[in-house]
C-alpha cells in the first residue's frame, strides 16, 4: 500500500471518505480488494482478520478503507472493532448505547435466566443463554396446556422431557402399537421405571426387551418431539432450577446427539428475537451505504478470554449469516494473542507490515503463529511505502494521469 499525496496526521485524515475515487490512494485499496477475491477464486469468502506485528502498522485505517471498498462494490460490509485493548475503529461511530462487542458478549449474553416470559425470551434464547453460562440444571417451561423441561449439565443440552406429551405420542405407547413389544412387557418395564426412576430406554435395554439399534431411533424422534414443543412456547413462562451434577450421571445407553438433533429441528433458522435484537442494536451505520460497524465496548479485565469464548463462536456465526462480509481489526499479533484467538474463525487473515519499521526476523515470527493456529494467511499487506524513493513514483503517476486525466 503506497503513502498517500498528502501525510496523514490521525485516521480521520486516512480514511477513503477523504479523497478521490479516482485518486492513486483509492485505486491502491481496490487493487487490494481485488487480489483478495483472487485469493478465494474458488469460493466467496464471508470473514476476514486484519491484524500486524507490532503497533502502528496501519490495520485500522486498512480495515475501514478495505472495507469503504468492499461497499462500494455493492456488498453489506460489517466492521468489528475486536482490538479491546486499544480500540481505534470504535472512533468512527461513538457507540449511542456504549454495549459494544464486549457488551453483547459479557453482558447481554449473561442475562439471567431465573424466571420470566417467553414473550420476552424465547426457548432459543433460553438454549444458547443456559449454554453461554454452563448453566447445570433444569430449564421449565410452560404455555397454557403445554409444559416442557429442558436438563443442562455445564451448559449442554442434555434430555429433553414433553411432560404433555400426547398418549399416543409416548415411547410405550408407539412400540405397543408397532408390533415392537407386548403390552405386559411395557408394563413391566413402566413399572420398573416408577420403582427406580431409571429412563425407560435404559430399562428396555438391561431387560433384554430391547437391542440397542431397534431402540435408537425411537428414542431421537422422541426428542425431536420434545425440542418441537418446547421451542413452538412463544408466550408462556419459564423458570430455571438448579440441579447437582450428580443428577447428571453418565446413562450406559445414550444414542442421541442432542446438541446435532436440535441443529436439525431449526434447520439453519433458529429464532433468537431478544439475541438478535440486542446483537442489531449494538451495531452502528459507518458513513457509507452499506457498511456498519461493531464497536469495541467497554474494556474487559481479560480480552483474550473473552475472544476465545463460545460467545465470541457464536457472535461471529450470526454476523456472518448477516452480512456478506465480517471484517475483524484486531490487536498486533507479537504483544498479545488476540488475534491468534480469532483468525482460526475466519475465511482469511492479512497481516499489515510498515515499510521499514519491523525487522524480518519479527515479521517471520509473526507469520510462523498465523500458520501455528492452522489460519488461512493470504497475504501480506506493506503499507506506508514511499514509492518516490523507491523509484516507483515517475512510473505510477504517468499511468494514473493517462488513465484518469489530471487532478487525480
Amino acid at each position: 500500500m503506497k503513502r498517500p499525496k498528502r501525510e496523514a496526521n490521525t485516521f480521520a485524515q486516512s480514511l477513503l471518505s477523504n479523497y478521490p475515487s479516482h485518486s492513486r490512494f483509492a485505486e491502491a485499496y481496490r487493487t487490494l480488494r481485488t487480489n483478495i477475491n483472487f485469493a478465494f477464486v474458488d469460493k466467496a469468502f464471508r470473514s476476514l482478520l486484519i491484524t500486524s506485528s507490532g503497533e502502528m502498522e496501519g490495520k485500522t485505517t486498512t480495515v475501514y478503507n478495505l472495507c469503504h471498498t468492499l461497499a462500494q462494490a455493492g456488498r453489506s460490509v460489517l466492521m468489528v472493532d475486536a482490538d479491546l485493548r486499544k480500540p481505534m475503529l470504535s472512533k468512527l461511530t461513538p457507540s449511542k448505547n456504549g454495549i459494544g462487542l464486549t457488551g453483547l458478549l459479557s453482558g447481554v449474553f449473561g442475562t439471567e435466566v431465573d424466571h420470566g416470559s417467553l414473550s420476552e425470551l424465547s426457548t432459543g434464547d433460553l438454549i444458547r443463554l443456559c449454554g453461554f453460562q454452563k448453566k447445570t440444571g433444569v430449564l421449565h417451561l410452560n404455555e397454557e396446556n403445554e409444559k416442557a423441561d429442558l436438563f443442562f449439565h455445564e451448559g449442554e443440552l442434555a434430555d429433553v422431557h414433553w411432560l404433555t406429551r400426547p398418549e399416543n405420542r409416548k415411547l410405550a405407547t408407539l412400540l405397543v402399537k408397532d408390533g415392537v413389544m407386548g403390552k405386559q412387557q411395557v408394563e413391566q418395564a413402566l413399572m420398573r421405571k416408577r420403582n427406580t426412576g431409571q429412563k425407560l430406554g435404559y430399562i428396555l435395554i438391561s431387560l433384554g426387551l430391547m437391542k440397542e439399534d431397534d431402540l435408537a431411533g425411537y428414542i431421537s424422534l422422541h426428542m425431536v418431539e420434545g425440542l418441537r414443543a418446547a421451542l413452538q412456547m412463544k408466550k408462556g413462562t419459564y423458570s430455571f432450577e438448579h440441579l447437582s451434577d450428580s443428577h447428571f450421571q453418565k446413562a450406559s445407553f445414550d444414542p442421541t446427539d442432542l446438541r446435532q438433533l436440535y441443529r436439525q429441528v431449526v434447520i439453519g433458522e433458529e429464532e433468537l428475537p431478544y439475541l438478535q435484537q440486542k446483537i442489531q442494536e449494538a451495531i452502528q451505520p459507518a458513513d457509507t451505504k452499506n457498511l456498519f460497524v461493531l464497536p469495541s465496548g467497554p474494556r474487559p479485565p481479560k480480552p483474550a478470554e473473552l475472544l476465545e469464548s463460545s460467545r465470541m463462536d457464536f457472535l461471529l456465526d450470526r454476523l456472518k449469516s448477516r452480512y456478506d462480509v465480517v471484517v475483524l481489526d484486531s490487536p498486533p499479533l507479537l504483544p498479545t494473542s488476540d488475534a491468534l484467538v480469532l483468525a482460526p474463525h475466519t475465511d482469511g487473515v492479512i497481516l499489515m507490515i510498515k515499510a521499514g519499521q519491523l525487522n524480518r526476523e519479527m515479521v517471520k515470527k509473526a507469520v510462523d503463529q498465523i500458520h501455528h493456529t492452522q489460519a488461512n494467511l493470504i497475504g501480506v499487506v506493506l503499507n506506508d511505502v514511499d514509492t518516490k524513493r523507491e523509484g516507483y513514483y515517475k512510473y505510477y503517476h504517468k499511468y494514473y494521469a493517462r488513465y484518469y486525466g489530471e487532478g487525480g
